[in-house]
Formats: structure tokens, sequence, C-alpha cells
């Protein structure tokens, strides 16, 4: 009985715990609050994050419990905090095909520099869906334009954070 309750530790320690430099291999979550990053420690802190699923999953998507530094929740809040501050600029670098405000619009999405032309032409063709009528929004239009990129395989495949 002892031997399969390590093995289940050791199993969620080694497979369900993606290793993260600053919190240790069990990650981010709860058990990178409660347990710090002591070397064979990490076993207890992988395991109470396998424990409390709800609460890592909440933690990787709201961005707490030490889960994102540069990840998806604040790479998607930059985004949209750009594109609604520079709304009508990007529209109209957009509809012509190139431009200041597209060219960051591009830095944020993680666009490689020799991608660029695919990445302008692309958006360019995807303006009639990413902003179908004046009322559109802009984070329906970054939504919308995002959509519409990451059909793009060459796009797609240069930029990380599409």
């Amino acid at each position: 009985m002892k031997n399969a309750l390590r093995l289940a530790i050791a199993s969620t320690a080694l497979i369900g715990a993606p290793a993260y430099a600053d919190y240790g291999m069990a990650g981010c979550g709860l058990g990178s609050i409660i347990i710090q990053n002591d070397g064979f420690v990490q076993i207890f802190a992988a395991t109470t994050n396998g424990t409390s699923v709800e609460t890592l999953t909440f933690g990787i998507t709201s961005g707490t419990s030490n889960c994102v530094q540069d990840g998806v929740v604040q790479t998607d809040k930059e985004q949209e905090a750009f594109v609604e501050a520079n709304f009508d600029a990007l529209q109209r670098d957009i509809a012509a095909g190139g431009g200041e405000h597209l060219a960051a619009f591009g830095t944020l999405l993680g666009c490689s520099d020799d991608i660029r032309a695919d990445l302008y032409g692309s958006a360019q063709a995807a303006l009639p869906v990413a902003f179908p009528t004046a009322d559109t929004n802009a984070l329906q239009a970054l939504y919308l334009l995002k959509l519409q990129l990451s059909n793009v395989h060459e796009v797609k495949a240069s930029c990380s954070r599409i």
C-alpha cells in the first residue's frame, strides 16, 4: 500500500506537473504558494496542485497563484489594451496594409520580423471579417482578426501569441 501511494505521488509530480524554473518542478498553483522550492519537497507541491485541480485551473486562467508572469492571460490583456487604445489607427494601418500600429500589433502577436509582409497582407485581407460593421468594438475586432490570422498557416507558424 505504501509503495502504491509513493508511486501515485511520484507520478503526479513527474507527469502532471510541468517544469517552471521559478517555482520548481511542481510549477505554479497553490502548491507553489504553500510549499517552497526545496528539491524533494516539490513532490508535495505537485501533490497539492494535483489534488486541487480547480484552483490550479483558476490560477492559470486568471493569472494568480504564481501561474502567469508572461503567459496567456497577460498576453491577452496586453493585446486587448493595445487594440482598445489604438483601435482607429490600427484599423487604418490594416486597411493600408502596413504602418507603425500594425507593426506594434505584430510584435504583440509574437510574430517574427520575416513574416511581416504575410502578416500585413493577411490582416488586410481579413479587414471585412474583423471589422464587419461600424458598431464592431475593439475586443470583437481583436478576436475576429486573431481568428482569421490563425487560419493562415505562415502567420500562425511564425506568430507565437495568436
